[in-house]
């Protein structure tokens, strides 16, 4: 028996199908536990700080009101932590410290825009930044739940988008004022929309590039997938075809984006790298160490034996997805080329992130919309075969 997908994914919801109402259920259960549980990094900080300044640059003014509507609008406990230790007490204490870390968080404008935008229609940057977690967080399981209900029976895409949310640590980020979920919607869709319908590959493209604009480092991936559609689309399609066209002026485009993102908020990686793994920078203007190869090998050592030697499946959940890639690949040889190629691309990622920000204990939020990639392609591996999921040419190379 083989199974046909709905043509139009928003008919695919049907309150008289049980595993749909309990989805409905799941999703609304999954907003309401996240709300209650919200966890406050400093990170809320920074945001906060770099939104505001696109309404004034005077480091005295936007230090003020950012931790004026923190002590307002968060709870005594969550506003004494991000005040305490030595790091976060001289970013409260000291304006033209604090103002130097907001390029670290203003390199993300199409975040930092959307946060102003709630701002000016009357959020609070605090209820913007929630907003913005646990929306993109809820839409993402809608859209797995969707992919997944393609290719498998409702009950089964609704018990593995319940264990996904929960295993790629989706619920975790959602819980904390970050970018991460609304980048990882963008690169699903995108994605979704390249491999399930063609038809909207020029809105693959633009989301691709959006997400740039999201996490610059996005770029990693973007990069070797335009690149992979091009080349797919001109052995097809000849190389002065639109299919090799559109991915090539859309990776111009996103390279552009990212290099003027990062020479016009003075993005160093060595800098960061200082500051997240050696030693805390409370003055990133003042920052003149040039790139030590001994202290970069000593952190590498350092986060490999955490890997290797400690509570690996509990520090990340990437281990059990790099053996799910594994059997899924295995499973679908001979099929399924360019899904394939989009794990191939997230392993390649996974080693990029290593030897670039090996921050082991918050992988997982990087590497979100890798393990949905991953899952798919398992699910596709064992679900019935159908006409649809030959390797057929597309418009969209892929």
């Amino acid at each position: 028996m083989t199974m046909e997908p709905e043509k139009n994914p928003l008919k695919a919801f049907s309150l008289r199908r049980p595993a749909d109402v309990i989805f409905v259920f799941f999703i609304l259960l999954f907003v309401s536990s996240l709300l209650g549980n919200f966890l406050y990094t400093w990170d809320v900080v920074g945001y906060i700080g770099a939104t505001l300044s696109w309404q004034t640059s005077d480091p005295l003014v936007i230090h003020s009101q950012t931790y004026e509507l923190l002590r307002l609008k968060l709870p005594e406990q969550a506003f004494a932590g991000l005040v305490g230790g030595p790091y976060a007490t001289a970013m409260a204490t000291n304006a033209e410290q604090f103002f130097s870390q907001l390029d670290m968080y203003r390199i993300k404008p199409l975040y930092i825009g959307l946060l102003a935008v709630l701002d000016a229609v009357g959020f609070n940057l605090v209820d913007a930044g929630k907003i913005l977690s646990v929306g993109p967080a809820a839409l993402l399981c809608i859209l797995i739940y969707v992919w997944l209900k393609r290719h498998v029976p409702a009950n089964f895409a609704l018990s593995i988008t319940i264990l996904l949310s929960l295993c790629s640590r989706l619920f975790d980020v959602a819980r904390v004022i970050l970018p991460d979920s609304l980048s990882a919607l963008i690169l699903v869709l995108a994605v979704y929309l390249l491999l399930e319908r063609p038809v909207a590959t020029r809105w693959a493209l633009v989301l691709l590039v959006l997400s740039i604009l999201v996490r610059t480092n996005n770029i990693l991936f973007v990069t070797p997938l335009l690149i992979y559609m091009g080349y797919t689309n001109g052995r097809l399609e000849g190389w002065q075809s639109k299919g090799v066209r559109a991915p090539a002026s859309a990776l111009i485009v996103a390279v552009i984006c990212y290099f003027v993102v990062s020479v016009w908020f003075n993005h160093q990686w060595w800098r960061l790298f200082h500051h997240t793994f050696i030693e805390s920078i409370a003055d990133m203007n003042a920052f003149a160490a040039g790139f030590s190869l001994n202290q970069y090998l000593q952190v590498l050592g350092t986060r490999l034996r955490q890997i290797v030697i400690g509570n690996f499946v509990i520090v990340t959940m990437l281990l059990p997805f790099l053996l799910l890639a594994m059997l899924g690949l295995l499973a679908s040889r001979g099929r399924f080329a360019a899904l394939r190629m989009i794990v191939a691309i997230s392993f390649l990622n996974f080693l990029c992130y290593f030897l670039m920000f090996p921050l082991v204990e918050s992988w997982d939020r990087f590497f979100i919309p890798f393990y949905v990639f991953i899952v798919v392609l398992a699910v596709k591996s064992v679900a019935v075969p159908r006409m649809s999921d030959n390797n057929r040419a597309s418009a969209s190379g892929v």
